[in-house]
This record gives structure tokens, C-alpha cells and sequence, in this order.
């Protein structure tokens, strides 16, 4: 047995241990949490282990049958997810017992919750190392029934009712039709095990190729959260736990991608290039809809969780987009562009964790999430504050940190579309790069909004001038803002690990292109561009650093004096003068209200005194995202008007059930004998 196989089995029995100690009192918190972390430790590890080795390894527990045994399966590929889960949960570990004996997370049912954590974090090991269909679905669907639990924390909240409800409805729904797609694949190859479904899967007809890549993207794409299956997000991460809404965001709906890759690169293949078209399709349509959904938010988390979708739908357009190159023999495009979304799997899993777990500590000092009432944390909340502003600019995709690194590389191989020979086929390429690119502005735009109207400025509320840092998690937080920093200045490093794993699932040896014997520089591609994180995170630090030193030098010996600044001649400068979030998402707003937002504004005056002297105004925008008003809403109605028709059959008499399952077998039996 491989060492990365030891130590996956450690993390599986720590994990196992804490569910069990979770439910002891307050040591037995305190010693979950530790072996937690362990486990994560030994998953973190053993990812990069696996991504490092070059081939898979398959094992079968038990029995031969078509549906028997326990297939597992080591791949390169999944090595990159098993490290990101390693990582989440050693964060989460560090970060969970403060929060939950102090925080908002603390109450009863604590024990319960972190217990059914770690299980999840087992049942996700498992999806992820997965090499059969019975044994996939049977873990996935326990993560997804595990991750509803930890959605439905506190179980008395209504909104937290109907956030674990949206999660678990759109999961089966997509778990229905993942059902589907193996079932096809176990009828037409007679097997089961994802090695020998690959080599048998290509030579079946092309129809049926099709239906189970449309059921998996699907299927899949729920637990992404693309667009338009992506309603359960801002509904469920806003009521979850800090910790819960860092572990769905930045595990969760990446285990979505996987699954999608391990679809399309690992079982099916090569396919025509409209499969790629339609995954990168959807993945722009969820980047710009995320980011623009983004800007109306003034909850943090729900912010974050549009996000989310936002940076999934990078991830996707760039696997949709490596799709269409690969249809077109571009082998090494394809693997440049799969190479490029798996670095941002795992950069995106690093910042959204932090991000998720500072929205914790903000909502545990001032005891709210809107960005109205805050203002000034960086004055209270220092040190946390640090940490989330390493987690803005590394999702905003500002150098040198590793958001800006995965999104270039991904900008560069969209760019290379003009090699396709198709030029209707590259020139949608190059709009998803456009689209991309807007994608991108805005997302800077929302991060300035999403960390200077909450930590800048003066405080709004008194909950944000009484807020203390003292008893805050930042171990945790300050571990991920560390793996921001080295997953951007050592992004050579990480490619060439990377470039090893897409070379096991493509076959295209990246290494020699990215790497040419220089460890500090990346070509996107021979003579079209090139870039070096590390001296570029050298030449910052040194511009930086060279104002500073200048103003030490020549700074005044003596005593300081404060006086006034010339503030245009206010009297006094009050909190309510300065920007609010939705002051500054303004002009966005304005700007896509009639395509996308059609808010409805609301202003209530205090009176109507036709002078003038009307008193407060309260202007209120309410927005309902376009697919819960024009698809959702339709949806709900019409089951709930199929429920009200079926009503009358739930009539309580027994003789009356019996009479049913009569009908129903005599059914089958008629069904049977045709």
C-alpha cells in the first residue's frame, strides 16, 4: 500500500474519531476539533502525494458482482481536491472551537453539528477517491444528506428551514439524474468501475454519449451552482455556521467540478465541441450573473455565496473551453486550460474558507452581517482584518497573490482561440475571455465595496464601535491567508505539480511549456506571452518597500502634532455622510437594472409638505433574481397546485391504501406480461 493510501486512511479514522469525541462535552469539542485537524493534515499530504505520482491506483474491497465491493481509485487528478480538503479542514479545525464555545455558532446541538462535520468531511474523502459508480453515489449521497444537517444548525430559524430545504431539494434533483447517467454507462459497458467504464465508454454511440454528458453537467452543475441551478446558495449559505458556509463553499460545490471533469476527461473523452461550447457557456453565463447578483447584496455571506458562483463559473468556462480545444486536436490548449482551472479550484478554495470564517468573526463582534451597520473594524478587529483584506485581493485577482496567477493563465488560453480552425467555434471562445474580463472588473468592484464599507471609514452603528477583537478565531483564517500567499508566490512550483496530474488524465506533457528551465517564469504559450509571479511578488514588494523606507528616513524627530484637515468646511463629519454598499453599487445597478435586476423601489417620505420640508426618506430596492421570478416561482406554484390536486387521495382510510397497492402491483404485473 502507497504511503498516500496510509495516510488517507489516517485522515478517515481521525475524522471517524472526532465525529465520535464530538459528542462528549466541552474536552471531548476540543479533541474533535484536534483530531480533525489531524486528519486534515494527513488528507493535505496525502493529495499532494497522490498529485506527485503520476498514475492511478485502483483497489476493489469485496465482492465481484456487477453492484458488489468497494472500488477506490487514487488518481492525480483528484489528489488536487483531496489536498484542497486536507486544507479546508485543518483551517476549519483551527478556527471551530473558539467560535462554537464563544461565537455565533455556540448554543446547543453543537456536539451534534460538528460530529455530523466530520462525517461529511469522511463521506467527501470518499467521493473524491471513489473507482466505482455504486460506491460513488452511495458517498455522495451521504454527503449531501451530511451537508444538509450542517445547513439546518439551528433547526427553529424559518429562514434556516428553508435554506436546508432548498440544498436538499436541488441536491436530489441533481442526485437523480447522476443516477441516470451511470445507470446508462453500467447497461451499455456491463461494468461498474470507473477504470473499465473508461476504456468501454468511447466506443459507445454517439447519442448515448451525449445523454449521459448532458445528465452528469447537470446533475453536477446543482451542486456547482451554475446558472440557473444555483438558486440553493444564497439561500442556504447565509444560515449555515461560519464554519458550514466555509466548508460548502470552499469543498462542497468544488466536489460539482469534480465530478464534472471526471465525467468528461476520465469516462467519456473526447467529445464533439459543442460539449465544450455548452459547459463554457454556462460557466460565463454563472460569472457574470454571480458577480452582478454580488453587487446588490449588503449580507456578507449571501455576497460571498454569489461569489462563489462567480468563481465556479471561471472554473467552468475554462473546462468547457479545454473541451473545444481538445475537439479540435488541440491537446496542449486542453490540457493548458484543465491545468488552469485546477489552480483555481484550489486558489478559490483557500480565499472563500478565509473570507467565509472572517464573515464569522464580523458577525460574532457586532452581532450583524449587513455592510450598513459596520464601518471602522479595522480599528477594532486589526488582526482579522489583516487576514480578510489577503483574502480580497486574492479573490479580487490582484498580484501577486494566487488568484491573479490561475486567472491570467486562464484569460491566455482563452485567448488562443484564433488556433481553433473553426472561426465561429474561436470567436465564442473570445467572447467567453470578453466576458471573462468584465467578470473580473466588476469582481474588483465588489471586493473594494465588500472590504471598505465594513472595515474603513468610521463606524455606523454602535454594535461596530463596540467591537473587539479579543477571543476571536485567527489561527485558523491566518493558516489559509498563508496558503493565499505561497499558492501565488510559488505558483512555479505549484504548476509543475499540477502539470503532473494533466499529464495522467490528457497525456500532454505541460512541463517542458510552462517550466522552460527556468523555475520563476510561466509561458502561457511559445511566443504569445509570459509571466513571473515571483519576481513580480519581488518588484511589489520592493516598490512598496521604498516609499516606506524614504518616509523613516526623512520623518521629523520631534513630537507630532495633530490638527484639523480642511473638510471642505463641515462642521463635523458624520457617519451617515459617507458611502453605504448600496451607494456604491449605484452605478452597476443603474447599469444592468432594466436587463438583469428590475428592482422594485420602494421611497416612503415622513410627509408630503409640498415646500419641501418632508422629513426622512427611506428608499428601499428589493431584487428578485430573474430565475427565482420567471422559473422557480412558476416551478413552486405548479407542484404545489399538483399537491392541492392530489390532496384528496391522502385520505387516512386503511382499506383505501390497501386498494392502491393493489392497483399499483396489478400494474406491474400488466406492465410485465406485455
Amino acid at each position: 500500500m502507497s504511503a498516500a493510501a496510509w495516510l488517507g486512511l489516517v485522515a478517515a479514522g481521525a475524522w471517524l474519531l472526532a465525529a465520535g469525541c464530538a459528542t462528549v462535552r466541552r474536552p471531548g469539542t476540543t479533541l474533535a476539533c484536534a483530531l480533525s485537524a489531524t486528519g486534515g493534515a494527513a488528507a493535505l499530504v496525502g493529495g499532494v502525494l497522490i498529485l506527485l505520482e503520476e498514475r492511478s491506483r485502483t483497489a476493489v474491497i469485496g465482492g465481484g458482482s456487477l453492484v458488489g465491493g468497494v472500488e477506490l481509485r487514487l488518481s492525480p487528478s483528484a489528489g488536487v481536491f483531496v489536498a484542497l480538503l486536507g486544507l479546508v479542514a485543518v483551517g476549519i479545525a483551527w478556527y471551530a472551537p473558539r467560535y462554537h464555545r464563544h461565537g455565533a455558532g455556540s448554543g446547543r446541538g453543537t456536539a451534534l453539528y460538528l460530529a455530523v462535520y466530520n462525517l461529511a468531511l469522511l463521506a467527501s474523502l470518499v467521493v473524491l477517491t471513489a473507482g466505482g459508480a455504486v460506491t460513488f453515489l452511495v458517498a455522495w449521497e451521504s454527503m449531501a444528506l451530511l451537508c444538509y444537517l450542517l445547513v439546518l444548525r439551528h433547526a427553529r430559524s424559518a429562514e434556516a428551514a428553508s435554506g436546508a430545504f432548498w440544498f436538499l431539494a436541488l441536491s436530489e434533483a441533481g442526485f437523480a439524474l447522476l443516477v441516470a447517467a451511470f445507470a446508462i454507462l453500467a447497461v451499455k459497458t456491463g461494468t461498474m468501475r470507473f477504470d473499465q467504464i473508461a476504456v468501454q465508454a468511447r466506443a459507445l454511440p454517439a447519442g448515448w454519449r451525449t445523454a449521459v454528458f448532458l445528465l452528469a453537467l447537470v446533475g453536477f452543475g446543482f451542486k456547482a451552482g451554475l446558472v440557473p441551478l444555483h438558486v440553493w446558495l444564497p439561500r442556504a449559505h447565509p444560515v449555515a455556521p461560519a464554519d458550514g458556509s466555509a466548508f460548502l463553499s470552499g469543498l462542497i460545490v468544488k466536489l460539482g467540478v469534480f465530478g464534472i471533469l471526471l465525467f468528461v476527461f476520465d469516462l467519456l473523452g473526447t467529445g464533439p465541441a459543442w460539449w465544450g461550447l455548452l459547459t463554457m457557456g454556462l460557466g460565463s453565463l454563472s460569472a457574470v450573473v454571480g458577480i452582478l447578483y454580488a453587487l446588490t447584496e449588503r449580507d456578507i455571506k449571501r455576497f460571498l455565496a454569489y461569489s462563489t458562483i462567480e468563481n465556479i463559473g471561471v472554473i467552468v468556462t475554462a473546462v468547457g473551453a479545454g473541451m473545444a480545444f481538445d475537439s479540435y486536436g488541440q491537446r496542449r490548449l486542453a490540457a493548458f486550460l484543465l491545468l488552469a482551472a485546477l489552480y483555481h479550484v484550489a486558489n478559490h478554495g483557500a480565499y472563500k474558507t478565509l473570507l467565509f470564517l472572517e464573515a464569522g468573526v464580523v458577525e460574532h463582534a457586532t452581532g450583524t452581517r449587513d455592510m450598513d451597520r459596520l464601518g471602522g473594524l479595522v480599528h477594532r478587529l486589526p488582526r482579522s482584518s489583516v487576514i480578510a483584506f489577503v483574502g480580497t485581493l486574492g479573490i479580487a485577482a490582484l498580484p501577486p497573490l494566487n488568484g491573479f496567477v490561475s486567472e491570467w493563465l486562464i484569460f491566455q488560453g482563452l485567448f488562443q482561440g484564433f488556433r481553433i480552425p473553426s472561426h465561429l467555434v474561436g470567436t465564442l471562445i473570445v467572447v467567453a475571455a470578453a466576458a471573462l474580463g468584465l467578470t473580473a472588473g466588476l469582481a474588483v468592484n465588489a471586493f473594494v465595496r465588500a472590504f471598505g464599507i465594513p472595515y474603513l471609514g468610521m463606524p455606523r452603528t454602535r454594535q461596530a464601535a463596540d467591537a473587539v477583537e479579543r477571543g476571536q478565531p485567527v489561527g485558523g483564517p491566518a493558516l489559509l491567508a498563508v496558503a493565499c500567499a505561497a499558492l501565488g508566490v510559488g505558483a512555479p512550483v505549484v504548476l509543475s505539480a499540477l502539470a503532473r496530474a494533466v499529464r495522467t488524465t490528457t497525456g500532454t506533457d505541460l512541463r517542458p511549456v510552462l517550466l522552460p528551465g527556468n523555475l520563476t517564469v510561466i509561458p502561457a504559450h511559445t511566443g504569445f506571452s509570459a509571466l513571473s509571479p515571483t519576481y513580480l511578488a519581488v518588484f511589489l514588494t520592493a516598490v512598496t518597500a521604498v516609499p516606506l523606507l524614504i518616509h523613516a528616513a526623512g520623518r521629523p524627530r520631534g513630537a507630532d502634532r495633530v490638527v484639523p484637515v480642511w473638510d471642505g468646511g463641515i462642521v463635523r463629519y458624520k457617519p451617515r455622510m459617507q458611502y453605504s454598499a448600496m451607494t456604491f453599487a449605484a452605478p452597476v445597478r443603474v447599469t444592468f437594472n432594466r436587463l438583469l435586476y428590475r428592482s422594485q423601489v420602494t421611497v416612503r417620505r415622513a410627509s408630503d409638505d409640498p415646500a419641501g420640508r418632508s422629513g426622512p426618506v427611506h428608499y428601499e430596492a428589493e431584487v428578485v433574481p430573474v430565475f427565482e421570478r420567471y422559473l422557480y416561482r412558476p416551478l413552486v406554484a405548479a407542484v404545489e397546485r399538483l399537491a392541492d390536486f392530489v390532496r384528496p387521495i391522502q385520505s387516512g382510510d386503511v382499506n383505501l391504501y390497501l386498494f392502491y397497492v393493489f392497483l399499483a402491483l396489478l400494474a406491474c404485473y400488466l406492465i410485465a406480461a406485455l
